[in-house]
């Protein structure tokens, strides 16, 4: 694979991947990879596909808030698409503080 994600670094070992995918600062991504990942390229997606993006992972991952918990599920993501009413419910719910973190995660990487 040529890209790993941070969830990878931290609990499988650090390894030379020339790209690294990462939620961190995210409240649910982590630093997984030391002091090896010292240069950044931030491409930012429209948070409106971004949304709907990270609740069909979170979905297909049964919602679990650790590795351990998302890795019992790998093998579902992006296997099927979620209900749509399930997006409106989370969306509905999760929105404002969504806006949030995304508006938190530019200002991070732009300090």
């Amino acid at each position: 694979w040529p890209a790993k994600d941070e969830w990878d670094f931290e609990n499988l070992g650090t390894s030379n991947h020339p790209f690294i995918k990462a939620n961190y600062p995210h409240h649910e991504g982590i630093w997984g990879w030391g002091n090896v990942g010292d240069q950044v390229v931030l491409m930012v997606r429209n948070i409106r596909r971004s949304l709907v993006e990270y609740h069909d992972i979170l979905w297909d991952i049964g919602y679990a808030k650790t590795w351990e918990d998302a890795s019992l599920n790998l093998q579902n993501l992006y296997s099927e698409a979620p209900p749509i009413e399930d997006f409106f419910a989370w969306r509905d719910e999760r929105v404002m503080e969504e806006i949030h973190w995304y508006g938190w995660f530019i200002d991070y990487w732009m300090e």
